[in-house]
């Protein structure tokens, strides 16, 4: 990222990226101005796919050199990778995290090392979540791919990279295949006809209202319902939310060590408010911190490794 550029990527972060809930708890003490310590990365490995740890090792790597955290100060640089398999999509997923740990030289448990003179940090952190093949930051039920969800809504683009807002969490990086969908929007009939089958007192209602649509109302998308008495609402409203099921073709389990879905998270401490006055006034906050590594790596290059 360019330099010139940092300032108002750093703001959209703060708007877009980083909407947390501040509880009433005190501010943390900011971290000294001391020289941090990057140790190497943590890795458990439940699933051998080689090329995966290589490729998500570089990304991390490729984090952890960008100009925040080359010489990081104020806090200490953790890394982990941790490989699995994923029953139900039949697919390896793997959690990448950078752990930026403030720096306290008065707590007791600070630790130097004494050959290089860098400190670790201690106590709670803010952390940098990359999961792949993971539908858990998107709160889909893998278990369940018949099940039916609220379509996030899209609420900005990092680097040309679309960012969702997933009920009241922190707002996700989400990076797919260029040639299929995730999720699938379902259309009005559709969703009539399968509360129909289901029966009950919606499902009246549903054969009620099927009878009622317009022609070709019924292949349009189906939304949250706002008039009172409906069963699926028209979406013509502002903000419609539209009801989606997960693409059953989507990961290719003929190819199960491959990058095919990648979520990125920005985690926040419960004392945190991200703002850009947050950021001005706690510069060296593992917070401010991690908002700025995100900024500045290139989410492109992950990117063109999904498939």
């Amino acid at each position: 990222m360019r330099p010139t550029r940092a300032a108002s990527r750093l703001r959209r972060l703060s708007h877009a990226t980083l909407l947390c809930v501040a509880l009433s708890l005190p501010a943390a003490a900011e971290p000294d101005d001391l020289p941090g310590t990057t140790p190497p990365t943590s890795q458990k490995l439940r699933k051998r796919a080689p090329e995966l740890q290589r490729k998500l090792m570089g990304v991390l790597d490729g984090l952890k050199q960008t100009p925040q955290l080359a010489d990081p100060r104020g806090v200490s640089v953790h890394s982990g990778l941790s490989l699995q398999a994923h029953p139900e999509l039949g697919v390896t997923m793997a959690e990448a995290t950078i752990l930026l740990k403030p720096i306290n030289k008065s707590d007791r448990d600070t630790v130097v090392d004494k050959k290089t003179g860098r400190y670790q940090g201690v106590g709670e952190g803010n952390t940098l979540e990359i999961k792949v093949n993971d539908l858990e930051r998107l709160k889909i039920n893998a278990a369940q791919p018949e099940a039916i969800f609220y379509e996030p809504p899209q609420v900005s683009t990092h680097q040309g990279l679309p960012v969702y807002q997933v009920g009241s969490a922190t707002p996700i990086l989400v990076i797919t295949a260029k040639n299929r969908q995730l999720w699938r929007r379902l259309t009005a009939k559709e969703y009539l006809e399968r509360l129909i089958r289901e029966g009950g007192s919606d499902g009246e209602a549903a054969k009620k209202q099927l009878g009622q649509l317009a022609p070709g109302a019924g292949d349009k998308p189906a939304c949250v319902p706002t008039k009172r008495g409906e069963i699926v609402g028209s979406c013509q409203g502002s903000d419609p939310t539209y009801l989606a099921m997960l693409n059953p073709g989507y990961f290719n389990t003929k190819k199960p060590d491959a990058i095919q879905l990648v979520t990125v998270r920005l985690g926040a401490a419960s004392h945190t408010k991200p703002t850009e006055r947050y950021f001005q006034e706690h510069p060296r906050d593992p917070l401010t911190q991690a908002a700025k590594a995100y900024a500045q790596y290139d989410w492109t290059q992950l990117a063109a490794l999904v498939e």
